[in-house]
């Protein structure tokens, strides 16, 4: 079947090319248009239709810079299907690194929108009916929200046969069987038929390599299991589907120091934190409740009673074996960042130091 032109809101892409767009999808308050940036890459072949978004908050910035490499790396001349790249779903926020819109509203609670509805409703109308409801699959890129930090998690719901396979074909290790509020991006684009997942890695405000890398892989893995890209393929080193998990709480307000982080296996027992009073000798020990693996810790050290230290997935007889693949992981990462210093030095002229 030969591939045809693709048309975005009145614009049209040939096959094999590629167009950088604006999409209007609001207005300032001194009446300027209000712009989502996105890129279409329309293969030369048929094939499905995919859309990678970001900053859907518009603090949550390591999305933004898997857009971007995604862009650059695929050619559209050996693309099957086609490819939207949105990096920034929500400008107002990134223009003022928030992750909201000027008047307090999360644009992720107000899919699919309306035309008649508040600022956020009538963003999210703009962007699923002239963007989203285009495609076959979807991707959301997320970051954890401020003060905190995820390991590398998909969230999807497992009960849509389509977001299942998706999930499985992004390659995290970590998955989140769970449907999410039902106005999100993710749960709208599924209810239209979209099966579409969200990829959570690292922190907002900040651009951060290796969990960019880690998202430009999973993508690049969906479109090779999707015969839309000859993309190398990456196996997670094991597979984590998660229904219970643990949220540990401090009991009392003072200053944490921290004794884990994100991809740390843990006991029950371990001593997740230490607390602190600031004005005395208090010192009291923040114990895991379960054996497991921690998804996501706070980054602020202050805290009050009942804020959320850290986010366990419990594990019970897999805390063996996925204990064993972390450390494989982590030595080939060590030897992988190692290489890297000695090519940074080699190309810099200075001469790699022998062992």
């Amino acid at each position: 079947m030969r591939q045809r032109a693709f048309t975005l809101d009145g614009t049209t892409v040939e096959p094999g090319h590629r167009k950088e767009m604006k999409l209007p999808v609001s207005e300032s308050y001194t009446a300027a248009p209000v712009h989502a940036p996105l890129t279409v890459l329309h293969g030369a072949r048929p094939g499905p239709r995919l859309f990678v978004t970001a900053a859907v908050h518009g603090d949550e910035l390591n999305g933004v810079e898997v857009v971007r490499r995604l862009s650059l790396a695929i050619v559209p001349e050996r693309l099957a299907g086609t490819v939207i790249l949105v990096p920034v779903l929500n400008p107002f926020g990134m223009f003022a690194l928030s992750r909201y819109l000027p008047d307090g509203t999360d644009l992720n609670r107000y899919f699919p929108g309306s035309p008649d509805g508040n600022v956020a409703a009538q963003m999210a109308h703009a962007l699923f009916t002239k963007v989203l409801t285009l495609c076959d699959y979807g991707i959301d890129l997320h970051t954890a929200t401020r003060g905190r930090t995820n390991l590398p998690h998909v969230r999807a719901d497992l009960s849509d046969p389509g977001t299942a396979r998706l999930a499985r074909a992004f390659g995290a290790e970590v998955v989140f069987d769970f449907p999410g509020h039902e106005k999100s991006l993710r749960a709208a684009a599924v209810r239209h038929g979209i099966p579409t997942i969200v990829f959570e890695a690292g922190e907002s405000l900040k651009f951060q390599r290796k969990y960019v890398q880690r998202g430009v892989r999973g993508v690049q893995n969906v479109l090779r299991a999707f015969d839309m890209y000859d993309a190398p393929r990456r196996r997670p080193a094991f597979r984590v589907r998660v229904r219970h998990s643990v949220w540990v709480r401090a009991p009392r307000g003072g200053i944490l120091m921290m004794h884990c982080r994100p991809g740390a296996v843990v006991r029950r027992g371990d001593n997740l934190a230490t607390s602190t009073r600031p004005f005395g000798r208090d010192v009291s020990a923040i114990p895991a409740p379960c054996d497991g693996l921690v998804v996501s810790t706070t980054n602020i050290p202050m805290v009050h009673p009942g804020t959320a230290v850290c986010h366990i997935v419990r594990l019970g007889r897999r805390l063996a074996a996925v204990e064993a693949a972390l450390a494989v992981a982590r030595a080939r990462a060590d030897r992988r960042d190692a290489d890297r210093r000695d090519a940074d030095r080699r190309d810099a002229g200075n001469p790699v130091p022998r062992s």
